[in-house]
């Protein structure tokens, strides 16, 4: 069994082959025993265990372990992440670790995808593929990143599966999304911090779901940040998560559609808090449930500017204010069909310009010192050229959070550094080092998940080619071609 820390060249493959695994699952769904596509997906796979077992120089070991991969002893924090119902389905089937060995031919693949299906009898026809031989060796990811990697993965799960129900003309379960936001809730109190840094996670396969996943987080930080007591954070919370809910009703081609969408497209997405409110009202029967306010009036701006309009041009209730401004503080930080994601402190300085129109400004002075002038999450270049990730913020001096720095000032990873506070001065009271600019993660080959997670600077995944979260402008941002700029709701 191969016991070393895994090269770029292995997570290459091994993203390929849990990739592959995940999608033989759903071809194994669609096709009889015996059908042409299952023996080309077995092929597939087994060409690419040949491929890790040639750059791991022996027989590779995936384990499966507390909701995560790992390839040897190196956790897979972003297949961890994108491939939760692969783990879900590979651990209720007893599997707890597989080691690959040479003779491994397209039967054994296909009875593995069959196991991976709740086939248990396929487990039997297993020869070159050792089932948990190995045994539960890997470490489970740390601490509380590791939980909270792991109701982040819920939580994308969960919203997959209300998406499904709705469409089917099924209530969302709802008490499954109480008991997921009252988890996240919990584990924010403990440490906001590693939380808001779970949010630079960005996926455009999934980006609407992810979206509202980071929303629901950034929502709970900042009820914490107002001192909300934790009934009222987690209905927050609840509508935060639920807060695009009304997108399951707009059609794919629109959300998925590649290039500047017209009028009559806009306006159909600008439907989705209507029809949000719609399903949450038939879910729970409840006019007054808390969620409601949230998923109705979330982009009817402070002033009443947005949509939809409200009666008595009243202002949006509080919940939808404070969810307003995590939406878009993440919208503006995703990428879009029609430009890249805005970097997390050009992202805060929008909010503030639309304080007091689009924003309630007392809510966006709160999530600015929330997050800080360097927001938690942030790459940064340090006076002395090193790169760092900002990990908590300062109580008063925001320009100067603490760090962790990961690369040296020629680029070199930094191995097992510790944290800096960069309040920190010398005898004569000036500090020893400051920040100089912000720097995106893509500029120095940063894989934010797997930095946050483990601390390990993995290569960044194949970039994806989803068009990217199809969402209203935020206020100062430029709109897209095609956007409405009349005052038609």
């Amino acid at each position: 069994m191969s016991e070393r820390i895994a090269s770029d060249a292995d997570i290459a493959i091994v993203r390929e082959l849990l990739r592959g695994l995940s999608s033989a699952r759903q071809v194994y769904t669609l096709y009889p025993s015996g059908h042409p596509k299952r023996d080309d997906v077995a092929r597939d796979l087994v060409a690419l265990i040949l491929r890790l077992r040639d750059t791991r120089q022996g027989d590779p070991v995936l384990f499966v372990s507390e909701g995560n991969f790992y390839l040897g002893p190196t956790l897979l924090a972003w297949e961890s992440l994108t491939h939760h119902r692969l783990e879900s389905a590979l651990s209720e089937a007893g599997v707890q670790s597989l080691e690959f060995h040479a003779d491994v031919a397209p039967l054994e693949m296909d009875a593995l995808v069959r196991l991976a299906l709740g086939e248990a009898s396929a487990r039997e026809e297993l020869r070159a593929i050792s089932v948990n031989r190995a045994g539960p060796q890997a470490p489970a990811a740390q601490g509380a990143f590791g939980e909270l990697l792991q109701s982040y993965a819920a939580g994308l799960d969960l919203l997959r599966q209300t998406a499904a129900r709705l469409l089917a003309g099924r209530p969302a379960d709802l008490d499954a999304t109480v008991r997921l936001t009252e988890h996240l809730a919990d584990l924010i109190s403990d440490d906001p911090a590693q939380a808001l840094m779970l949010t630079t996670v960005k996926s455009y396969d999934e980006y609407t779901y992810h979206h509202m996943v980071n929303v629901c987080i950034l929502t709970l930080a900042l009820a914490r940040a107002i001192g909300l007591p934790r009934e009222r954070a987690v209905a927050l919370g609840i509508g935060g998560l639920l807060h695009d809910v009304g997108k399951v009703k707009v059609p794919q081609d629109v959300l998925q559609h590649d290039g500047a969408l017209d009028e009559e497209q806009w306006r159909l997405i600008r439907r989705h808090p209507i029809d949000g409110a719609g399903l949450i009202l038939v879910t729970t029967g409840d006019p007054l449930n808390a969620a409601l306010s949230v998923v109705l009036e979330h982009h009817a701006a402070f002033d009443g500017s947005g949509y939809p309009a409200l009666s008595g041009h009243r202002a949006p209730s509080l919940p939808a204010r404070l969810v307003a401004v995590a939406d878009s503080f993440d919208a503006l930080t995703s990428k879009r069909s029609y430009r890249k994601p805005e970097e997390r402190r050009q992202a805060l300085s929008l909010l503030q310009a639309g304080a007091g129109r689009a924003y309630d400004p007392r809510v966006v002075r709160t999530f600015v010192r929330l997050l800080g002038v360097f927001p938690v999450g942030s790459l940064v270049q340090l006076s002395d050229g090193q790169i760092a990730v900002v990990v908590h913020n300062h109580d008063r001096l925001l320009a100067r959070p603490t760090v962790r720095p990961v690369l040296d000032a020629h680029g070199s990873p930094i191995e097992g550094s510790v944290e800096i506070d960069l309040a920190e001065q010398d005898n004569l009271g000036r500090y020893l080092r400051t920040v100089t600019r912000s720097i995106d993660p893509v500029e120095v080959g940063v894989e934010m998940l797997s930095l946050l997670a483990s601390g390990r600077l993995d290569m960044p995944p194949p970039e994806e080619q989803g068009v990217g979260l199809v969402h209203e402008p935020a206020h100062g941002e430029e709109p897209p071609p095609g956007f409405p700029l009349d005052d038609e709701r």
